[in-house]
């Protein structure tokens, strides 16, 4: 025997969305975090002498792209927050369409009587 699910028990796509989005900016956020470390480590660690030519501009390199990774995690927390705004509108409207049809159904059941 086959369970019949109804959409209202399966998981909605925004929801699916929101978690998926909140995963991706969890590894975001670390990437810009382990990228900042890497990044400090090596600006103590070479001498100035050193810091010439590719050096340094793979130091600067790291730096940008840290600074582009966060802005990123920032930007993927915003839609986010937009996504969980929708998710709980949505449920709301939900609920007052279960209202309205549970109301309904008894309207209809009373003028069937």
């Amino acid at each position: 025997m086959s369970k019949h699910t109804t959409p209202s028990q399966q998981k909605p796509q925004l929801v699916r969305a929101l978690e998926k989005n909140d995963a991706i900016q969890g590894t975001v956020e670390r990437s810009a975090q382990e990228l900042d470390l890497v990044n400090s480590v090596l600006e103590k660690e070479i001498p100035v002498t050193v810091k010439k030519g590719d050096i340094a501009m793979a130091l600067e390199k790291t730096a940008e792209l840290e600074d582009q990774i966060q802005a990123s995690a920032d930007e993927l927390a915003h839609v986010n927050e937009l996504l969980a705004q929708e998710v709980t509108e949505r449920e709301k409207l939900e609920e007052k369409l279960q209202s309205a049809e549970h109301e309904l159904g008894k309207k209809n059941s009373a003028a069937d009587s």
